[in-house]
């Protein structure tokens, strides 16, 4: 199928991207692996992507398997994961001890840190290593949890070893501290991709300059900027831009607008905010309905039969997928349809 212009747009813009990471971050030195990492990203689906990439770490980094996920940082609930050569069971089991366990407690407490088994003294006689990592053959372990846009929502990474003769090295740590920064950006792009996929067949992209004067557009963009400001428009109101130019989403009476960096202009993609829904599935509609409407976690959970953590997960999707970060952000997308 011949990728629509936004799917173009946007994956120009993850090139873009990359290139303005890659000059600002001279730690990473591997640009190999940043310029597969973002490819990837434009190209597979998110399950497909994070196992590609631990995959690719792997031939950098020599491990035995590895675990890329997410999860709520209170509680230490994990809603979200893919494991490369291991069974699922190692972070699903590992609810019994994570309360007890140091090593999380360590990475935790140091967001954006790479930490080892081999930092936390005293490690390997605790009851969350013998009891549960030594029971799936991780020896060692270097992982690094960050934190999300969603509030309390974070994401990790850990690579495990049962072989090594030695810890994880000093460069090895750096190398993955270096790029996890990018994983993570690497993951909420493809992410927005993948989810968004539905709404972006149906984008209006149009390109601006710093102003926010319209340099090119299509499709039916004059149509959608007449029904939200009531006439022609040539530049985008000031109000807007702020708002696009701070990184947010800017929302309107009918339209969603979003921008990105595009050389030294803009390209910004327009939504009708009816639109934005449809990248939503059923339930996630319900749950959106019912959460926007004021009821807590534990009350959704309760009228559709699931767990509060299952209904946690699922509105920490619905807000990626909107490109909004709280309830209230919620109920006004839903009040605008």
């Amino acid at each position: 199928m011949t990728p629509t212009v936004p799917f173009l747009t946007l994956t120009l813009t993850l090139t873009l991207t990359l290139i303005t990471m890659t000059e600002t971050k001279g730690a990473v030195e591997n640009s190999d692996f940043l310029l597969e990492l973002y490819h990837d990203a434009s190209e597979c689906c998110p399950d497909e992507f994070r196992l590609r990439v631990l995959a690719n770490l792997q031939r950098r980094i020599p491990f035995d398997f590895g675990v890329w996920g997410g999860g709520w940082a209170d509680g230490r609930l994990v809603t979200d994961l893919s494991v490369l050569n291991q069974s699922e069971a190692i972070l699903g089991d590992w609810e019994v001890v994570a309360q007890q366990d140091a090593f999380c407690d360590l990475t935790l407490d140091r967001l954006g840190e790479t930490a080892r088994f081999d930092d936390v003294p005293g490690y390997r006689d605790s009851l969350a290593f013998n009891e549960h990592w030594q029971r799936f053959n991780a020896s060692h372990m270097m992982a690094t949890i960050v934190g999300e846009e969603t509030d309390g929502y974070v994401s990790f990474v850990g690579l495990c070893a049962e072989q090594r003769p030695k810890p994880f090295s000093n460069e090895e740590r750096s190398f993955k501290q270096a790029i996890m920064p990018h994983l993570s950006q690497a993951l909420r792009m493809n992410r927005e991709l993948w989810a968004g996929r539905a709404i972006m067949e149906q984008d209006e992209v149009i390109l601006v300059d710093r102003a926010g004067w319209v340099l090119s557009a299509q499709g039916a963009f004059r149509d959608l900027a007449e029904g939200e400001w009531d006439g022609r428009l040539a530049q985008l109101p000031g109000r807007v831009m702020d708002a696009l130019r701070a990184g947010r989403r800017w929302r309107g009476k009918t339209l969603e607008m979003r921008m990105r960096p595009f050389g030294s202009n803009y390209l910004v993609h327009m939504t009708s905010q009816h639109l934005a829904l449809s990248a939503l599935s059923a339930r996630e509609r319900e749950v959106a309905e019912l959460f926007a409407s004021g009821q807590t976690y534990k009350q959704v959970a309760r009228a559709l039969e699931k767990s509060p953590s299952t209904v946690r997960n699922q509105v920490a999707r619905i807000y990626e997928k909107l490109g909004i970060s709280n309830k209230a952000e919620l109920a006004s997308v839903l009040a605008a349809r």
